[in-house]
């Protein structure tokens, strides 16, 4: 049986479990099930199905805030960015003081490009969680609204909780870089590409941050592993281009930041 039979197979047969269960207070017995064969497709990577599957458990327990929460992820890793919304406002208005849902409705704001509700909502969020995840999206947030103190604090804080992760120490990078702290920026982007684990994608960034702090020569001649010429002189004009952007926020995208993960 192929992949997709099985999950279409497992969704039927969840249905029907949960269909045995519409008068369960709570998720137990055969709703449990479907929330364990939800979870474990999900894990699989076919958000798409375990979404469908909490949207029917959500159904059955409407007022756990966290089915909504765990349906408003499985929606935010499917790309359905709009019903996560949806679903994590529903969570928030049964639990208002659910971190959970404070976190999955400012990264579904921040992916639909509302940076200001955002930050108001990871401001509330990432330090009850204090996650690496979590202060990463506040600091992409107060990156694209152009408040770069405010980024480098998040980022930092991301760092902290993850000193040897490469991808967290060139978010902070970068967020040095649009505070005008170049030394600093540049500093951290040596100690990224010296890692064992630093990928193109670092010394990428690391000639982004040489440019932005004027080190274009540098930026010219330091060894990066794999790097053809042309593709070093592409990179260096795009820097250019995005150190000639006078708006924070809009150099923040420009940036990449954005895609914090």
């Amino acid at each position: 049986m192929t992949a997709s039979l099985r999950t279409t197979a497992l969704l039927l047969a969840c249905m029907a479990l949960g269909a045995c269960t519409t008068t369960a207070v709570g998720p137990s017995g055969e709703q449990a099930r479907l929330l364990s064969l939800a979870d474990d497709i999900n894990q699989r990577g076919d958000h798409a199905t375990a979404a469908a599957m909490y949207e029917r458990a959500a159904e059955l327990t409407p007022d756990d805030p966290r089915l909504h929460v765990r349906l408003g992820n499985a929606r935010l890793a499917a790309g359905n960015t709009e019903a996560a919304k949806a679903s994590f406002r529903t969570a928030l208005r049964l639990d208002i003081e659910n971190a959970e849902a404070l976190l999955g409705l400012g990264t579904a704001q921040l992916q639909l490009g509302e940076a200001e509700s955002a930050v108001r909502n990871l401001h509330k969020a990432a330090p009850e969680i204090d996650t690496p995840v979590a202060w990463s999206r506040l600091g992409a947030a107060h990156a694209l609204v152009g408040q770069g103190e405010s980024a480098t604090h998040a980022f930092s804080r991301a760092a902290a909780l993850r000193p040897h992760d490469p991808d967290a120490l060139t978010n902070l990078a970068l967020a040095y870089s649009l505070a005008g702290e170049s030394a600093e920026a540049v500093e951290l982007m040596h100690q990224v590409s010296d890692s064992p684990l630093a990928e193109a994608r670092h010394f990428r960034n690391l000639i982004l941050v040489l440019v932005l702090a004027r080190e274009t020569e540098l930026a010219r001649s330091i060894a990066i592993p794999e790097m053809p010429a042309n593709e070093r002189q592409s990179l260096i004009e795009q820097a250019a281009r995005i150190g000639e952007i006078a708006d924070p926020a809009s150099r923040a995208r420009a940036m990449g930041l954005a895609m914090t993960r």
